[in-house]
């Protein structure tokens, strides 16, 4: 598979005012063509840092960062326009970000595709697929203050997905939503990458969502703490020190407390609880 997503080294440093914050430090990232990824982690993890990167709404202050072929880094003003109009789509999670309220439903979709040239005929063609395909064609005609929050977060999906982007930016889109909607949404965008070809990558706060999507990757203080696949075992990462950052959840699932026990065994090192007594 071709990768639509390669960061090596990424680094990004914010000043305010006179001090430095280094929101991602040396981050590694890459990610196939029709995967389904969220990125998941504290707030000032580095998600959103990473996310306006990728979208060129923001340049790494050092490493590489390349995607859907673009080298951010060299990209002139322009190109990097023309890569978050034409490469990516950007789904916020305020929603309304994406929508202008005076306008129906399908003219919103529309409108991305009448700034891009597109015409008449074959934006509108476009535009009531796109509502076919995330259930609201019998909204096309609708105001979006008439719709509910689901459906306004699925007609600002159709917005973001009207000029055919290559990769999808979701930063917390169902953070406004209810459990029902949030899991209709991820189901959307499931079907939009397995069956559509779609590569998505969503930035959220939710773990149980996340286990939704083919990977799961965890940034803890500008770095991945540990990734890992759908059903299956989670990827840890070992820092300079030797150390490895457990994630809470699998903590808790395992009834480990304060305490752990470790062991070198055959094929790796075994961990169990703290009052768990040693085999003979």
């Amino acid at each position: 598979m071709a990768l639509i997503i390669e960061c090596d080294n990424l680094i990004k440093i914010h000043k305010q005012g006179n001090l430095e914050v280094v929101a991602l430090q040396g981050l590694d990232f890459a990610m196939e063509e029709g995967e389904f990824i969220s990125i998941v982690g504290k707030s000032g993890a580095g998600k959103s840092s990473l996310l306006k990167i990728l979208a060129g709404l923001d340049r790494p202050s050092a490493g590489r960062a390349e995607v859907a072929g673009v080298r951010l880094n060299d990209a002139t003003p322009a190109e990097l326009v023309r890569h978050y109009r034409r490469s990516v789509g950007f789904l916020w999670q305020d929603f309304t970000r994406n929508l202008l309220p005076y306008l129906k439903a399908v003219q919103n979709v529309e409108l991305p595709m009448m700034l891009a040239g597109v015409p008449t005929r074959k934006r509108r063609k476009r535009a009531l697929a796109l509502l076919e395909a995330t259930g609201l064609r019998s909204h096309a005609y609708a105001g979006v203050s008439t719709m509910s929050g689901g459906e306004q977060q699925r007609l600002a999906l159709c917005v973001a997905l009207a000029l055919g982007p290559k990769l999808l930016l979701a930063d917390e889109p169902t953070g406004e939503l209810d459990t029902e909607n949030s899991l209709e949404v991820y189901e959307l965008l499931r079907n939009l990458a397995h069956e559509g070809g779609l590569s998505v990558l969503v930035v959220t706060h939710d773990v149980a969502l996340a286990q939704r999507t083919d990977r799961v990757i965890r940034l803890a203080d500008g770095r991945i703490a540990t990734q890992g696949r759908r059903g299956a075992s989670e990827l840890l990462h070992i820092d300079q020190r030797g150390m490895v950052q457990l994630p809470r959840d699998m903590l808790t699932e395992a009834g480990i407390g304060d305490e752990v026990r470790a062991r070198v065994v055959e094929d790796g090192i075994m961990l169990k609880r703290g009052d768990v007594p040693d085999e003979p």
